[in-house]
């Protein structure tokens, strides 16, 4: 993913993933959640468990509240509308295939058309060389969620997506000879 400019929250798990992902350990002297305390009901996992499936393992109950209803084993893609499913589960495939996370804007809208901007972040959960089959994710509020009045989410509409960064290491090395 590209230097976006992401949520304070977004960027804090988006820094433990990278450190957890190079086998970097918990520090004592690093970030808390009682620094970020408003990011562990936000949180979420994924799997993977079939073409354009990945439903939810754990639901943050903020998630939860948000979208007025309990969400494990519920497919993620069914909470886009149609025409967002298939951009959001490529993001998928690329942080997957890439082995990056990837960031997705989103504008949420309640059946009585109240709005709510929306930021997800979508990491894999890395397993060795495997291709990962789970995400962490976050569902992070851009604008007050207090515009909703109460009234659950019930469409996403992706904005904006934004793949993992392509890596800088080569995967080829060209060597000439004279």
């Amino acid at each position: 993913m590209e230097d976006v400019n992401a949520h304070p929250n977004t960027q804090a798990l988006l820094d433990a993933w990278r450190r957890l992902s190079q086998g970097a350990t918990a520090a004592a002297s690093g970030p808390t959640t009682d620094d970020y305390p408003d990011l562990v009901g936000r949180l979420f996992v994924l799997n993977h468990v079939g073409d354009r499936d990945y439903c939810f393992r754990r639901v943050g109950y903020t998630i939860e509240r948000l979208f007025g209803r309990q969400l494990v084993e519920h497919n993620f893609l069914t909470l886009w509308s149609e025409a967002d499913r298939r951009l959001v589960g490529a993001a998928l495939l690329a942080a997957a295939s890439d082995r990056g996370p990837a960031l997705i804007r989103a504008r949420g809208e309640t059946l009585t058309g109240r709005r709510v901007d929306l930021e997800f972040a979508l990491a894999p959960l890395l397993d060795g060389l495997n291709v990962p089959r789970r995400f962490l994710g976050l569902c992070q509020s851009m604008t007050g969620e207090d515009l909703l009045n109460g009234r659950p989410l019930r469409r996403l509409q992706a904005i904006a997506l934004y793949p993992p960064a392509p890596s800088l290491d080569p995967a080829i090395r060209l060597v000439s000879s004279r």
